[in-house]
């Protein structure tokens, strides 16, 4: 360190809280994996709070000091509580991790919001049919829109993985992205995670008219 600046070897070295919110989340998924510790019958809220449980585990969350829970209100802080800030009307978003350990004297915050996905329809153990086109619709609706319009940020995606393989799914997601003129990009395979291939990533265009990445995520269980 000199003249008061960090040097360039040592901000590379230092890894953002994306990049730590990845790692925890990646040991989180191979945990409950690894210990078969699920239920393909679960809805997204259960995967949710059960990676949250295994996320507050690693040691990686006691070396930057993160504070990791499911369900965050997503508001502006520069507005008042009316109209779309109306705490009634607020956008939840699905796992959310904070910490002060990235940035001095600013808190800094990282959002997972996942979705259930399958390739085909299915039948849950209590008879439920499980309807993949709808999962597959509503990961874009619900999951990429969010994040393109602005309403979800400072984040990526995750998609639970109940039944089928991973490439006919995105190829199924795909196929309806190629039919939307907001998407500049299809879902496509990049590597950003260490010791992690299931990594994709979009991109589209928001009401600004910029250009916005997604990354995705895909946990096969």
């Amino acid at each position: 360190m000199s003249n008061g600046k960090v040097s360039k070897k040592i901000q590379q070295v230092f890894p953002t809280i994306e990049q730590v919110s990845f790692q925890v989340l990646i040991e989180a998924y191979k945990g409950i994996t690894n210990c078969n510790q699920y239920d393909l019958d679960w809805e997204e809220e259960q995967f949710n709070q059960e990676l949250v449980v295994f996320m507050r585990k690693s040691k990686l969350r006691i070396k930057y000091q993160l504070t990791i829970d499911v369900e965050k209100k997503l508001f502006n802080e520069e507005q008042s509580p009316i109209d779309t800030n109306n705490p009634k009307k607020l956008p939840r978003i699905d796992i959310n991790i904070v910490s002060w350990n990235f940035q001095k004297d600013i808190e800094l915050e990282y959002f997972f919001e996942a979705k259930n996905l399958s390739e085909k329809n299915w039948y849950k153990k209590s008879g439920v049919k499980i309807d993949a086109s709808s999962y597959q619709r509503r990961y874009i609706q619900t999951g990429i829109e969010n994040f393109r319009t602005g309403r979800y940020y400072n984040g990526s995606l995750i998609g639970y993985i109940l039944e089928g393989g991973i490439e006919p799914i995105i190829d199924k997601l795909n196929s309806r992205l190629v039919k939307d003129t907001n998407s500049l990009k299809m879902i496509d395979k990049i590597n950003f995670i260490k010791d992690f291939s299931d990594c994709y990533e979009s991109k589209h265009i928001t009401f600004s008219s910029n250009e916005i990445s997604i990354k995705h995520i895909f946990f096969k269980f």
